[in-house]
């Protein structure tokens, strides 16, 4: 939390004034890529405290000075100060998700944490947290030095690597930051408004997070980004049938069956079967939705999600015979689940075994209730303390029980 209040800061900052670049910016940026300490650069040219006031700006160098710390950092040709828009191509490849054109543009860059950045977005997109988290380490240190474009850059995939993370909070003040920077310097991010509709999806505001996917929809389309059009549909299509517009929602659901029928290049097929069940769950046609759900397991990339929207339809349908059986299949079975659900998972199982049990009790509240509270999943959060409300209720708990009621509807 420390380094979003210290971007937050930042960003306010330099939305009122922004200063020139100077050549401090120049020799951090080649000492972090070099991975040399203050002291190490500072040896028998200036002392430690001198080097450091150059790289901040607060203490203008010599030209002999400078001289020597470019020597001893090899920069043999200085780069300009003027930071251009080099980042409008990497965003169009980035929008069209055409990674290798992307590695192969001639960018012109002038500094090394410009690669870096365009690194820590690729590798948030390809799902490598563990390189996004290495490229953080140096670029939280250029943070002072980026203009305002890449800052709104940074701050949009910081979101994206915070909610992979489970870090909901920290997401939604970075999407926030980004948004408010999008809108000084008057871009139209479509990415940044697909982001935050998928978080407002897990916040279950569908008014914004349907707003929003109508917005990043159209934009998409302008940039011909196949993969982003249909992750658009594909939200719209959940939020419509969540919301009651199945007459909406079926006639993107028919429109998309023909697109991802013909090619499916980014595996998006599981999660259209997946809407498709929903869709029917709604209008309840439970046969016909059990039928999409398993449809959806056979794909090759299969959504976590798809397995806990079967849970939900066994019991929620009363097939629990069905339910028990699946559930201890999956129990034998290494399944690559995020954490939110995971614990969703986990809940139908104590669910079923173990009803009204202490079991179930404690994991609701040392783990299922703080996590959904942390990630703003309202969804969860609802699912979770309605239970623990049944828990206490059952157990003649009633003050406890009235407690997690206000506590539900406080979070509101």
């Amino acid at each position: 939390m420390k380094q979003y209040e210290y971007a937050k800061n930042l960003t306010y900052s330099r939305l009122s004034f922004s200063p020139p670049l100077h050549p401090g910016a120049i020799i951090r940026d080649k000492r972090l890529h070099l991975n040399l300490t203050l002291s190490e650069l500072a040896e028998h040219i200036c002392n430690t405290s001198t080097l450091s006031k150059i790289e901040t700006g607060n203490h203008k160098a010599t030209p002999l000075l400078l001289s020597k710390l470019y020597e001893k950092l090899n920069i043999i040709e200085v780069p300009s100060l003027k930071l251009t828009d080099w980042l409008e191509p990497i965003r169009v490849k980035l929008y069209q998700h055409d990674f290798i054109t992307l590695h192969q543009l001639n960018l012109n860059t002038s500094f090394h944490y410009q690669a870096r950045l365009i690194k820590f977005a690729s590798s948030v997109l390809n799902k490598d947290y563990v390189q996004a988290q290495k490229q953080t380490l140096i670029l939280q240190k250029m943070m002072t030095y980026m203009s305002l474009e890449e800052l709104q850059f940074y701050y949009l995939f910081l979101g994206r690597y915070y909610m992979a993370l489970n870090e909901g909070l920290l997401a939604k003040n970075y999407y926030h930051l980004s948004y408010e920077i999008a809108n000084t310097i008057t871009l139209s991010d479509p990415l940044l408004l697909l982001s935050l509709a998928e978080y407002y999806s897990l916040s279950n505001d569908s008014f914004k997070a349907g707003h929003l996917a109508v917005e990043a929809l159209s934009k998409f389309n302008e940039y011909y980004s196949l993969k982003y059009t249909i992750d658009c549909e594909l939200l719209l299509c959940y939020e419509y049938t969540k919301t009651g517009l199945l007459p909406k929602a079926n006639f993107l659901l028919e429109r998309l069956c023909t697109k991802l029928n013909h090619s499916d290049p980014y595996h998006q097929r599981a999660t259209l079967f997946n809407r498709y069940g929903d869709y029917y769950v709604a209008i309840e046609d439970y046969i016909s939705a059990e039928k999409m759900y398993l449809q959806a397991l056979l794909e090759h990339h299969v959504p976590s999600e798809t397995i806990l929207s079967l849970i939900k339809l066994y019991y929620h349908s009363s097939q629990t015979p069905k339910l028990k059986r699946f559930l201890t299949q999956l129990q034998q079975k290494e399944v690559d689940f995020n954490r939110q659900n995971y614990l969703k998972c986990q809940f139908y199982y104590y669910l079923v075994h173990h009803p009204n049990s202490d079991v179930l009790r404690i994991f609701l509240i040392k783990e299922a209730i703080p996590f959904a509270k942390k990630q703003h999943d309202r969804l969860g959060l609802e699912l979770f303390s309605k239970s623990l409300f049944q828990i206490c209720q059952a157990r003649h708990k009633y003050k406890e029980a009235i407690h997690i009621l206000s506590e539900l509807y406080e979070t509101s």
